[in-house]
């Protein structure tokens, strides 16, 4: 079995990847910032809850062939990737602190960017 940090970090990871061509455009287009990186945020905090729900239903007890099932897979393939990994809480550690890394860094440039007056819709 996978531990939850591992799944955690894969749907921070997936949900980070999903948002990033929308911050990408907004970068390009000197737009606002502030929407595309809520929605990055968002997204990716959201699929890394999502991501961990069948440990969470079995921490709070339920049976673990309810947790197991095929339709836990709609979490982010949850019993597949406990089928593939056993442990992984350094593996999940890791990739989660280099996600919080980016996304810390990504909200400084576009602060800095901010700052410098870009995206204000001045000519």
């Amino acid at each position: 079995m996978a531990h939850s940090a591992l799944h955690l970090s894969i749907g921070l990871a997936v949900g980070t990847a999903v948002a990033l061509p929308s911050v990408i455009r907004a970068w390009r287009r000197a737009g606002k910032m502030a929407p595309a990186l809520a929605r990055l945020l968002a997204v990716s905090w959201g699929l890394a809850v999502l991501s961990i729900v069948p440990s969470l239903f079995r921490n709070v007890g339920l049976p673990e062939t309810f947790c197991s099932g095929w339709w836990m897979n709609l979490f982010l393939f949850h019993p597949l990737l406990d089928q593939l990994k056993r442990g992984g809480m350094l593996v999940g550690e890791l990739a989660a602190a280099a996600c919080l890394t980016f996304q810390y860094v990504l909200l400084l440039l576009a602060l800095r960017r901010a700052r410098a007056g870009i995206g204000r819709g001045a000519p």
